[in-house]
């Protein structure tokens, strides 16, 4: 399995992060790492378009939860995420859910 990741866009505070490939037990490592590589301390909003990305139901809640654990309070936008996270993370008020690129686009404008 392959997780990748690219930055589309930075910005003072935010970035918004394109992930695709298959997300599961062997690439939620890497994918925790990419995502702590792009926190410099200072941002407060990721935006992650997911709309490329599989989802293989294997993580328990703990581990897709600390998947998006950082050292201090971020937003997380989760652009076309497969249903399954969405599912998962719904009710946490670190996450909005955006079911297209347009909705994400105006909040980041």
């Amino acid at each position: 399995m392959i997780v990748r990741t690219r930055v589309l866009a930075e910005a003072p505070g935010r970035v918004w992060i394109a992930v695709g490939g298959t997300l599961g037990l062997a690439t939620e490592p890497r994918l925790r790492q990419e995502l702590r590589a792009c926190d410099d301390g200072q941002r407060t909003e990721f935006f992650l378009d997911l709309t490329e990305l599989r989802y293989k139901d294997e993580l328990s809640d703990d581990t897709l939860r600390g998947l998006f654990a950082l050292d201090h309070d971020v937003r997380f936008h989760l652009i076309g995420a497969p249903a399954e996270i969405r599912r998962r993370v719904a009710g946490d008020p670190r996450f909005t859910s955006h079911h297209g690129v347009e909705s994400a686009w105006a909040v980041w404008t």
